[in-house]
């Protein structure tokens, strides 16, 4: 009976759907300096300059099929909206842009973009996907952001404190500071400025893209 009980387990654990989609939880998944995203098409072509006669250092094909998805390239990644992004550390000239291709290592290289949208600025990203799904505080991120300030400034006076949000409304970003109405545990809005990055580039606050 036993047996039959631990078969009937595994079965049931490896017929579960495959869910290798990526986010950024936590502030050091997000490499410090870089300065927006990079999003991916069906295939990407990484050269070591940014001039397309240097030389490939990778070609990466994306099937959006999260068992044959590569590890440790995607910032974003939601596979069944085939929505892909990479860190972009550095920009160049005549639409190049740097990127972070793996995140254990730290490797870079250099990709050219299609269009204007293909590289957003964190400005550009965050008006685009922030005021869209939201945004949510990252797991490690400093209790004393936990605030809201009546101003986009540090010394600003607070006018709202908040713990176990429930939702958080971007209307605009100012710098490092994003205004945003919160629903807390009270389900109250409390509208204010949140410091969403610190003055040293760590990202607090992160698009809650679905």
């Amino acid at each position: 009976m036993m047996r039959k009980v631990f078969i009937l387990t595994c079965m049931l654990f490896f017929m579960q759907p495959i869910f290798a989609d990526t986010m950024p939880f936590y502030m050091d998944s997000i490499p410090k300096g870089t300065i927006g995203m990079y999003q991916t098409g069906d295939s990407i072509t990484i050269f070591s300059e940014p001039e397309a006669n240097s030389k490939i250092v990778k070609k990466i094909d994306f099937s959006y099929k999260a068992e044959t998805m590569p590890d440790s390239v995607f910032g974003v990644l939601l596979n069944e909206k085939r929505l892909g992004f990479l860190y972009v550390s550095d920009i160049g000239d005549e639409g190049w842009v740097e990127v972070i291709y793996d995140k254990k290592t730290g490797a870079k290289g250099w990709v050219n973009t299609e269009d204007r949208f293909q590289f957003l600025p964190w400005l550009s990203f965050y008006n685009m996907y922030g005021r869209k799904y939201g945004l949510r505080l990252l797991k490690d991120a400093p209790d004393e952001i936990e605030v809201l300030k009546a101003r986009s400034e540090d010394l600003s006076q607070t006018v709202a404190t908040f713990r176990y949000v429930k939702q958080i409304n971007l209307t605009a970003i100012r710098g490092n500071w994003a205004l945003v109405s919160v629903f807390d545990i009270d389900k109250t809005p409390k509208t204010g400025y949140l410091k969403w990055r610190g003055d040293d580039g760590t990202i607090y606050a992160f698009p809650n893209i679905k």
